[in-house]
């Protein structure tokens, strides 16, 4: 009788004991889109996580997605709890998965952008029309402004995939620029703060995309509601704006979002989606 009391006791011990509320029970996991090689991701993100462990008192790990596709499963099924999204990634999770969306980046003073198509100064191309028959870059397969956005405004101005000498994915938003520097390519998508920062050396812009939504932090579905209060609060709270600046200098802070605020993007998505695995 007193073994089977001291068992029950030393059982409920055992529960409360790893059920105290300081034990490390919890831990979030906040993912990046893959848009820079992962060290310079982290180290623009860290404070963030630092941040937000601070502010909801969990551990937050940060952990940059494999591809842009991975980022998405991974916010989707629950495996990141919140991440940073590109805007067509955002769409994807959404219309997929159904996540959350927490804050929306604001810089250069909005909450949208544009994207724009680039030549070289003196190249003689100042119409997208003149395009055609000619080399153009892309950068990622899953980038809004790098892919979707352009190949929509080819498109929009009657240029098809087809009507191109060449066209090839170059990944990254510098490496597009450079390529155009160097002659590789004559035309490209890019965002306009990389154009700009590549303006002195000869790039020049021939055509500007609709406003378009910025980048997003959303949450999992499956994180609970009260951490997802918590997190939108931290996100959106003016002591948070420093730690944006790390991410970019021109990010003045963040804004709340709904879903139809990506409705033009959506319809973009739609149109240029048979033609974006060519």
């Amino acid at each position: 009788m007193k073994k089977g009391f001291a068992l029950a006791v030393a059982l409920c011990l055992s529960v409360v004991l790893f059920s105290e509320p300081g034990e490390a029970k919890e831990k979030l996991v906040m993912g990046v889109h893959p848009y820079k090689p992962a060290i310079e991701l982290y180290k623009k993100f860290k404070p963030i996580a630092e941040y937000l462990e601070k502010e909801l008192g969990v551990t937050v790990d940060l952990s940059i997605g494999l591809s842009y596709a991975d980022t998405v499963s991974k916010i989707g099924k629950g495996d990141f709890h919140l991440a940073f999204l590109g805007p067509t990634l955002y769409v994807e999770a959404q219309d997929t998965y159904g996540v959350l969306p927490l804050a929306q980046v604001v810089n250069n003073g909005s909450p949208t952008f544009n994207g724009v198509i680039v030549v070289k100064k003196g190249s003689m191309i100042t119409s997208l029309n003149q395009v055609k028959g000619k080399k153009f870059a892309f950068g990622s397969r899953d980038s809004t402004l790098n892919h979707v956005v352009p190949l929509w405004m080819l498109m929009d101005a009657g240029v098809k995939l087809s009507n191109l000498k060449e066209y090839m994915f170059l990944k990254t938003h510098d490496n597009v620029a450079l390529s155009i520097l160097r002659g590789t390519f004559d035309a490209a998508g890019l965002q306009p703060d990389v154009a700009e920062q590549y303006k002195s050396q000869g790039i020049e812009i021939i055509a500007t995309s609709p406003p378009l939504p910025e980048h997003v932090f959303v949450a999992t579905k499956t994180i609970d509601a009260a951490t997802v209060q918590k997190l939108q609060k931290a996100l959106l709270s003016p002591k948070a704006v420093p730690l944006y600046k790390e991410i970019k200098d021109t990010i003045s802070g963040t804004v709340k979002f709904s879903d139809q605020d990506f409705n033009v993007l959506r319809k973009i998505m739609k149109e240029v989606n048979p033609y974006l695995n060519k």
